[in-house]
């Protein structure tokens, strides 16, 4: 009797340790199972971001492209339009040396265009003469407050600023940009300009306003990602 409990004991243990180790197989399959799933997503994902890199990388790319062939058309056109204003003033000339040959009154000469200005005032920051550039600027504003170089001609009076390390005046004429042409392409130029100066100097709060003006004020412009970068680092 007691042989026959002890085979009884000794089958249903058996039987316990097969579907234990039977149980014990199913799992090992199944975190194997799940570890391939993983490694499967893992893949796909590292596929997918050096897509995105790529993508990313290309666009960075293509922008940088446009950036540079409008940076050359509005070159072109501001050449063009220097041009056109040495012609018409060449032609007045020729035109007021004809009445007076003629006995006619001839008038006073034919003033400088803006484009012509800002040529020869970008010329001379070009060659290191701040103040010369400057007067070419000024003289700009004054003559045509109005005209599409004058946030331009702001800017460049803040650069020769920059040119001669005068920081304060620079700083200043900036600021004028943002103030008097809030809308032209310059204005985030010359937010980040002063909030990087702001930066050097060590006063960090300033530094941190103008560059958060640049995200909430020209989202759009290239110097938003720039003054994200700045603020990362910011401390």
């Amino acid at each position: 009797m007691l042989q026959n409990d002890l085979a009884t004991m000794r089958a249903e243990a058996t039987r316990a340790d097969s579907a234990h180790r039977e149980q014990l197989r199913q799992t090992q399959r199944a975190v194997a199972g799940v570890a391939d799933t993983l490694k499967a997503v893992n893949v796909f994902l590292s596929r997918m971001q050096a897509d995105f890199d790529a993508q990313l990388h290309s666009i960075n790319r293509q922008l940088i492209t446009v950036q540079e062939l409008t940076g050359q058309s509005q070159k072109r056109l501001q050449d063009l339009r220097a041009d056109l204003e040495a012609k018409a003033q060449e032609a007045s000339a020729q035109a007021a040396a004809a009445a007076s040959t003629s006995g006619a009154s001839q008038g006073a000469g034919q003033a400088a265009g803006p484009a012509q200005l800002y040529q020869l005032a970008t010329a001379q920051l070009r060659r290191g003469s701040s103040a010369s550039a400057r007067a070419g600027f000024v003289e700009l504003l004054a003559q045509y407050p109005n005209d599409a170089l004058a946030a331009d001609a702001q800017f460049g009076v803040a650069e020769t600023y920059a040119a001669e390390a005068n920081v304060a005046s620079a700083d200043t004429a900036y600021a004028q940009v943002v103030s008097k042409f809030p809308k032209s392409d310059r204005a985030p130029t010359a937010l980040y300009k002063q909030a990087m100066a702001a930066r050097s100097a060590g006063n960090v709060k300033r530094a941190r306003t103008l560059f958060q003006q640049i995200i909430d004020k020209y989202p759009r412009s290239d110097e938003m990602q720039l003054a994200a970068d700045n603020l990362k680092t910011l401390k």
